[in-house]
Order: structure tokens, then sequence, then C-alpha cells
């Protein structure tokens, strides 16, 4: 019992939770003391969702019991309960915006106080029930708009900064706060699910080179940019895994359930020659409304996939060619969420984006539960991440560490002073 207090009061343990709609889950998790590096997993729980549709809540009660459930297994695992969690935000379509403010150097070079003052201009662009949840640092330009990390000591006429600012609608954002606190819990902080789920599965080298992330969700596809170690675009689309598994039952005549069985056992999104001779016992609902067994190919059931996979895939490639050119050169991208678990997803998503892609599994958590491993769960382990980087930023600032250490994170001194 001791050792759970301790554990319980510790500034270090973390408490995420994904509210997705077809599942909740929760993960706790800590700082590894003798590695700055690794991310200990303490406690998973997870319960099918109810009272989401669209990442919006549609019933109160039933998604503040999926909550509870999901936090409550966590919390057996763990062995001590919490009170604090940070939550994905994906409902309401957040978006992430690029600004660049400007300032004249007095002196000619670039000072501490200069970074600050630019800093606090509150430029930003207000969208109408949205209200911002975080805002990064990109790159810092001089009179040659030449790029530099850190300006400091730098002589220049002229200082600009890009800053990337992430947005989620306000009424998605009090109603789910709303159903944690049904929980006995308060929200501390949201991340939108790209962003999250780049962190996991990306890394560092491919966020800061520039890569692209989608997370094919249950109702929602989210999808983000990364350059320059951040996030600087962000989109959704209302279509995911379960409008797959509905095509199934329409396409089969079976009940949703079996269609999603189909689709996690055999679903693909490319045929070969031998599918057409694979055969698949499927239960259909017959015309006198009996439960019966009947035999199709494998090729029939590919069919019904593909076309909405591609269709996915080209509302995402719609919406990224809002970057266009400035994106031309990224070619990486990384399929993650329970829609990236489909056989040969990735070579049909090679054949969209021309681009080399991979499928994202969680990193840089260690005791993850052999179920977290997956691209499912992609999200949650890279909402514990961010908060521990969040921390550690924090933290850094407080102990000092030099004028490099503490500009190059002074975009997260931003997003805590807005």
């Amino acid at each position: 019992m001791t050792v759970i207090n301790t554990m319980n009061k510790s500034k270090n343990i973390f408490t995420v939770i994904d509210v997705g709609n077809s599942k909740v889950s929760c993960l706790i998790g800590t700082s590894v003391k003798t590695n700055d590096i690794q991310i200990r997993a303490l406690g998973f729980g997870q319960h099918a969702s109810f009272g989401m549709t669209n990442g919006q809540v549609t019933d109160m009660k039933e998604i503040g019991n999926s909550i509870a459930r999901a936090v409550e297994g966590a919390e057996i695992m763990a062995g001590f309960p919490i009170n604090k969690v940070s939550c994905s935000l994906s409902g309401g379509r957040p978006i992430t915006k690029i600004i660049r403010n400007k300032i004249r150097i007095e002196n000619g070079r670039v000072e501490k106080n200069d970074i600050l003052k630019i800093l606090k201009i509150k430029k930003f662009p207000p969208i109408h029930d949205y209200e911002i949840l975080s805002s990064s640092v990109i790159k810092y330009y001089l009179d040659n708009n030449t790029s530099v990390e850190n300006p400091i000591g730098i002589f220049t006429d002229n200082l600009t900064v890009e800053i990337s600012y992430t947005y989620g609608q306000k009424s998605v954002i009090k109603n789910i706060s709303s159903a944690v606190n049904l929980c006995h819990l308060t929200v501390e902080k949201f991340f939108i699910c790209p962003d999250a789920s780049g962190v996991s599965t990306m890394v560092k080298d491919e966020r800061t080179n520039g890569a692209i992330i989608v997370d094919l969700g249950a109702n929602i596809t989210s999808f983000g940019v990364f350059l320059n170690n951040e996030i600087i675009f962000s989109d959704s689309i209302p279509i995911g895994g379960l409008h797959i598994t509905s095509d199934i039952v329409r396409g089969l005549g079976t009940k949703s359930e079996d269609a999603e069985k189909l689709k996690i056992l055999h679903g693909s999104t490319l045929s070969n020659e031998t599918d057409e001779y694979i055969n698949l016992d499927v239960p259909i609902i017959s015309d006198e409304g009996e439960l019966i067994t009947q035999k199709i190919p494998k090729a029939m059931l590919t069919a019904i996939i593909k076309p909405r996979v591609e269709e996915i895939f080209e509302l995402v490639q719609e919406r990224l060619n809002h970057l266009r050119p400035n994106s031309n050169y990224i070619n990486k991208v990384i399929l993650c969420g329970g829609g990236a678990n489909l056989n040969n997803i990735r070579e049909l998503a090679s054949n969209y984006f021309k681009a080399n892609v991979r499928i994202g599994r969680p990193i840089g958590v260690i005791d993850l539960p052999e179920i977290v491993q997956t691209p499912t769960f992609a999200c949650l382990t890279g909402l514990l991440i961010k908060n521990i980087e969040r921390d550690r930023v924090l933290n850094s600032r407080g102990l000092h560490l030099g004028l490099f250490g503490y500009f190059g994170k002074i975009g997260n001194w931003f997003d805590q002073n807005l």
C-alpha cells in the first residue's frame, strides 16, 4: 500500500484516454527515471464505446460509462486510482494553421528579449466555435529568408517566426470534458489524433524531414503532415472502418458482427489469383429471415472492401492537395489506426500517394500489453508520449539548461503561455 500511495502522488505519472467511436482506451504511464528516453506503461484498460458518433458525444451517460470502465481497467492494472487525464480529439474536424509574425531587431543582433517579444504577438486567426489547443514554433527566419532553429546572437535586421496553431471545436471539447467529469476526473489537455499518432509511430528523422500520418479510425480518418518535428497541417474525413463493415453488411446480407469478423480475419484491399477459388463461410439472413451459411469467394469480399478504401485515400489526397506544391517533397506515409490492419493496405496506399508507405506501430513505450503494440493504439500511446514530453520541457525550463536548450523548446513554452 505504501508503494501504491507513493506512485499515485508522483508527478511523473500520466493518464491518457483515447475516446473513439468504437472503443474507449486508457493508458497510465511514467518516464523511466534512469533513462529519459524511455516511457513505461503501468496500466491499460479499454471498453466498447457507446454514445459517440463521428467523434461527437450523442449520449452523455453512455459515453461516461464507457470512459469509467476503461479507466477502471487501467487503474486495476496500475494498482492505484487517478484523477487527471489528457484526451484525444477527433470530432468536429480539428484544424491546424500556420502563421508568421515579424519584428524589427533594434540593435541588429537577436537577443533573448526579442524572442520573448515575437512569441508574445497574438496574431493567430480566430475561428468561430473553435479554440486553440496548442501552438509550436516551426522555424525562425532572418532577412534573407534563411531558416534557423536558434536565432540568439545572430545579426539580422528583421526576425520572422513561423508558428503552427491547432484548433478544436469548442462544443466537442465541452461535451467530452463533461463526460469525463461524470467519472470524477478532470481533463488537463486535449491533443488531436494525427499529432499523437505521428509522435507514437514516427522516428524523429521522419517528423523532421517530412512525413504524412493517416489514422484510419472507426468513423473518422484523421491525417496530418509533419515537418521540422512539428505538425504543420491536419484534417479529417468522416469515413472509417465502420463504413467498410457497413458495405460488407449491405453487399453480403450478413449481420454487423459477422461482417466485422470477416473484415478482420479475411479482409484485404487487393486480390490475387487464388482468391477466386478460396471460399468463405458467411452467415447471411435468408428471405425467410433465418440465419443460413453461404459460401462466397474471397475475391468478392475484397471487391467490396477495396472501393471504400480507395475512396478514403482519394479524399485524403484531395485535402492534402491544399498543401501543394509545398509538400511535393514529402514522400513518406505512415498508416495507423484499426484500418491499417487490413491486408495489403500498404500496397494500395503506395499507388495512391505515390510515396513510400509503411504501417505505423507504437514505439517509445516499454512494458506495453501485447494488444496495445498494434496500429490500433497508435493515438493512445502517442497521447502518453506527448504528455511526458510536455512535462520534460516544462522541467527543463525550470532548470535553466542554457540558451540553446531553452529556446530550442520555446515553442512549448509559448504553448503554455497563450
